[in-house]
């Protein structure tokens, strides 16, 4: 995903789903300076980790 779409997303009012290795992620934060995300797994909030961007997907419809 790129810098500018994760942003969007992160920045969205609605859900929109965001896929980490086949696992449905929330975007906390997007750390432009070196292309990563803080994300959270939807079902554990409590389990955070910084991943470059390009391992984030959305699922096409």
């Amino acid at each position: 995903m790129n810098k500018e779409r994760a942003k969007e997303i992160f920045n969205s009012p609605e859900m929109i789903h965001v896929t980490h290795q086949d696992r449905e992620v929330y975007i906390e934060k997007v750390i432009e300076r070196n292309e990563m995300a803080r994300i959270h797994p939807v079902d554990q909030p409590n389990v955070n980790q910084e991943v470059p961007l390009y391992e984030l997907k959305e699922p096409q419809h």
